[in-house]
């Protein structure tokens, strides 16, 4: 049985004697059995530079296999743990530095495997190693533990970090953006329609104004009455021949005016013979 490691002879080990020839790097384990023959080949202190095609040969029969030579490092949460508020958007950074090939980074809440809408990745070369960066985006509902997690296929078990999320419900004040919302609207429905009240009442009193001023114009009458004007007590009407409250005078000469108060007559007497003719002035006021 030949071991060969990239083309090259590595380790030989005959049926009689074993392993022909012993080196730091490549060794071999014997398990063979009645009714098998089976050896074991193990390469010691690998490194990247090991990755290759590795070749077992009994008598010309040959069965090779793939060897891979992989890297995991190192896994960790930004920030550490996060108290939030209620609802709010909450973004948790995971890194994996060191690794290779690129590793597989996935995210777990309360033990869940987390949506991957909710989290992307990038990757970064750092010399002959790979490093990720994935963002978690979540809404606080309640409290959690946040879990990332990264592994290689030669990696049975991931690597994994965690932190808690912690949702702050103490001292919470009630949202009242609805109820300034509502007394903002019933003031200015309010306001509108005390100024529609408004103009009504002021179109109403100018229209009154406009029909008293009318009716003083075809109604003097009642104009005279509302300025208060008074009946003259001195009027004295034609058909009134009374003579017993004038006094005679024999001769022809028109008497002084005698001047009462302003709203009363002004009788002028005239007796010629037999006849008196009376005249009248009548101040209106």
């Amino acid at each position: 049985m030949t071991w060969l490691f990239n083309g090259r002879v590595a380790l030989t080990i005959s049926k009689d004697y074993g392993v022909l020839q012993n080196t730091t790097r490549f060794t071999a384990a014997n398990y063979t059995t009645n009714e098998i023959y089976k050896w074991e080949f193990t390469i010691m202190n690998v490194t990247r530079n090991d990755s290759g095609v590795i070749t077992c040969d009994v008598q010309n029969i040959q069965r090779r296999a793939h060897l891979s030579i992989q890297e995991s490092g190192t896994v960790s949460i930004k920030g550490g743990n996060i108290t939030v508020r209620p609802d709010e958007q909450v973004f948790f950074v995971c890194v994996a530095s060191g690794w290779f090939p690129e590793p597989q980074v996935s995210w777990n809440i309360n033990g869940k495997m987390a949506d991957t809408e909710n989290y992307n990745t990038t990757v970064e070369t750092a010399g002959t190693l790979l490093n990720s960066n994935s963002t978690l985006s979540i809404s606080a509902v309640q409290s959690a533990e946040v879990q990332c997690l990264a592994k290689v296929p030669a990696l049975f078990t991931p690597q994994t970090t965690s932190v808690f999320l912690i949702v702050d419900k103490t001292n919470l004040q009630p949202d009242r953006t609805w109820l300034i919302a509502i007394i903002v609207t019933f003031s200015l429905v309010a306001l509108v329609v005390l100024v529609i009240i408004g103009i009504i009442l002021f179109c109403k009193r100018k229209n009154a104004n406009k029909s008293s001023s009318k009716g003083n114009v075809m109604n003097p009458s009642q104009n005279a009455e509302e300025t208060h004007g008074k009946d003259n007590p001195g009027y004295i009407t034609n058909g009134d021949r009374s003579h017993s409250n004038f006094i005679t005078v024999n001769n022809y000469q028109i008497p002084d005016m005698n001047q009462t108060s302003s709203d009363q007559q002004n009788v002028f007497k005239i007796h010629e013979g037999m006849t008196t003719t009376t005249f009248r002035h009548v101040t209106i006021v």
